[in-house]
């Protein structure tokens, strides 16, 4: 692994679902500088490999990956306010997983947990396409059951990281407890003192 993809797992990338890395290829520094990852080569190519995607970094298709990152975006402000998904953005990611493709009946060579057959969809072409489309499917599996109320958005505004709250009581405020939850329990800490005097 080279030292760009290891650089983006340690900022958080590539360890919840596709979605989550999308919505997050905009990254805030916690201060509120932003960062398109989208214009760095190495992010479609640490991408592509962290969720085994067949496609190639060279032709990534960026002002696409923009449009359903802001689609995601949109979404998951949205939902973290608890609110309904903005009829637009929720066009931009029906369109993402409109692909063509069969379906196909597959049997498992792990035994799937005791089930020996799955049924797939397979695509017409593996490319960009079926990438964003997974990418838009990962986020609807994410909103079964309660997966809706459980997309969070870091509560420092330097930050913006989405996030899936995986506590039980669905409290979790930040991104990080130790970075971004340590700056806002100063920041209210000193507010206090300030107040104090």
């Amino acid at each position: 692994m080279n030292s760009a993809h290891q650089q983006f797992l340690k900022q958080g990338h590539g360890k919840t679902a596709p979605w989550v890395d999308l919505a997050n290829s905009e990254e805030w520094d916690t201060f509120g500088k932003p960062t398109d990852h989208l214009e760095n080569p190495a992010w479609p190519s640490f991408f592509l490999r962290q969720w085994r995607f067949a496609a190639s970094a060279r032709n990534a298709p960026r002002t696409q990956l923009r449009a359903l990152r802001a689609a995601l975006r949109h979404a998951c402000e949205a939902l973290a306010a608890g609110k309904a998904i903005p009829g637009a953005a929720l066009r931009t990611l029906n369109s993402a997983m409109n692909v063509a493709g069969r379906q196909q009946l597959v049997e498992s060579q792990n035994g799937n947990g005791g089930a020996p057959w799955t049924v797939q969809f397979v695509p017409a072409v593996k490319g960009w396409d079926w990438v964003l489309a997974q990418v838009a499917r990962s986020f609807a599996e994410a909103l079964a059951g309660d997966g809706a109320r459980r997309i969070r958005i870091c509560r420092n505004d330097g930050c913006k990281w989405v996030f899936l709250d995986r506590t039980k009581g669905r409290t979790r405020c930040w991104c990080s407890d130790k970075s971004c939850g340590n700056r806002d329990r100063v920041r209210r800490a000193r507010a206090r003192e300030k107040g104090a005097t």
